[in-house]
């Protein structure tokens, strides 16, 4: 079995908590030295999206949560970008960080654009990739519903994958079907 295979499989029992407040939020944490990054995923993804990265960034203090409602977070009453950056505040105080850089993909990067806008002062830099600038979305927006839907396990045959992942005939179904078992794991 293949090194990145295993790092995959052993993702989960890497896994530690903390209490942010309403909830507990799952992170996994790799020792290093430098300005710790903290890395948020994407909508529908967890903290095992970074794993593959990981090996890159080697020497760095990284720090991966699972937003609420993703992977081994608790799912909490809501699930707005505010509610996700507080979470991530929470988890930056408790850890006591110090001025981290955060690092954001799609949703993880309205997350961090929302942290750095109402705590500039628990961050050190930003980085954000792949996401919308302005992370506003209404209770009933198909981002929010969807999050409140989906339940842990997430089945990767959950109807709500279909919806995510719609795009042209031209990408063959296997490799949807790939993104979204990656994602529900």
């Amino acid at each position: 079995m293949p090194v990145a295979e295993v790092e995959q499989d052993a993702w989960a029992a890497r896994k530690q908590w903390v209490h942010t407040g309403d909830l507990d939020i799952a992170y996994v944490e790799i020792a290093g030295a430098g300005p710790p990054l903290l890395l948020i995923h994407g909508f529908t993804d967890t903290s095992r999206s970074f794993s593959l990265l990981a090996p890159h960034l080697a020497g760095r203090r990284l720090i991966m949560p699972d937003l609420r409602g993703h992977g081994a977070s608790q799912a909490g009453d809501g699930c707005r970008v505010a509610d996700f950056a507080e979470d991530i505040a929470g988890l930056i105080r408790h850890l006591r960080l110090e001025r981290p850089v955060v690092v954001g993909h799609s949703l993880g990067g309205m997350v961090a654009i929302a942290l750095a806008a109402w705590h500039p002062g628990l961050i050190g830099g930003l980085v954000v990739l792949a996401s919308a600038l302005k992370p506003g979305f209404t209770p009933d927006h198909p981002l929010p519903v969807g999050i409140r839907a989906l339940r842990d396990p997430i089945s990767p045959t959950d109807p709500f994958f279909a919806w995510w992942h719609a795009c042209g005939a031209s990408v063959p179904q296997p490799f949807l079907a790939g993104l979204a078992k990656e994602a529900s794991a």
